[in-house]
């Protein structure tokens, strides 16, 4: 990467519709040039896809937690470290609440976690509490979001269901089991 891939990534960070035309004007290089380098990045993995913001309280999403959970131990040692990793991935597939999961140095799965109303969040503790690994959670409540909007995710079932109409047509097309699963992830 040189510091036109880095100018260019900051602007599509900044802008992801703009044109390419522009994104040449901007930084003053050919079109074809900043086509070849989108090209690269992507094949490079650096850029991964383009995306949106989501504005979390505007789809209903009012609640943010950070959790912290305690697994038990297991026994000592590589599998420890192992099954939290696991564990990790699973409450991150299993619960669409969960935006984040990552295991700290502390050896816990630390948690970034939205939700509708109060019923919701009780609902998703309840349920992780009938879990037998976890030994306890520690939960902070994340008032005022400052920056990391990108975190939040559109779900389409975590939408309040009076508000589905009002957004979506409900004109009864089916719709196959790939396209309940699809979402459009917003990430930092």
């Amino acid at each position: 990467m040189d510091k036109i891939d880095i100018k260019l990534l900051a602007a599509l960070e900044e802008n992801a519709r703009v044109s390419l035309k522009n994104l040449a004007r901007d930084l003053n290089v050919k079109t074809s040039t900043i086509y070849h380098r989108l090209h690269k990045l992507r094949e490079s993995n650096i850029l991964e896809r383009y995306t949106i913001v989501v504005n979390p309280t505007e789809i209903g999403l009012t609640i943010h937690k950070l959790l912290s959970i305690r697994l038990k131990k297991m026994v000592i040692g590589k599998l420890d470290t192992m099954f939290l990793e696991s564990f990790a991935k699973f409450v991150s597939d299993q619960y669409n609440e969960v935006l984040f999961a990552a295991v700290g140095d502390d050896e816990q799965i630390h948690c970034i976690s939205t939700f509708r109303n109060d019923e919701h969040y009780d609902n998703f503790i309840a349920e992780l509490k009938k879990n037998p690994y976890i030994d306890s959670m520690n939960i902070v409540n994340l008032s005022n979001i400052l920056k990391g909007k990108k975190l939040f995710c559109f779900i389409e079932k975590m939408l309040k269901s009076e508000d589905k109409g009002e957004y979506f047509d409900d004109d009864g097309e089916a719709e196959n089991e790939e396209d309940e699963k699809s979402t459009s992830e917003i990430f930092f």
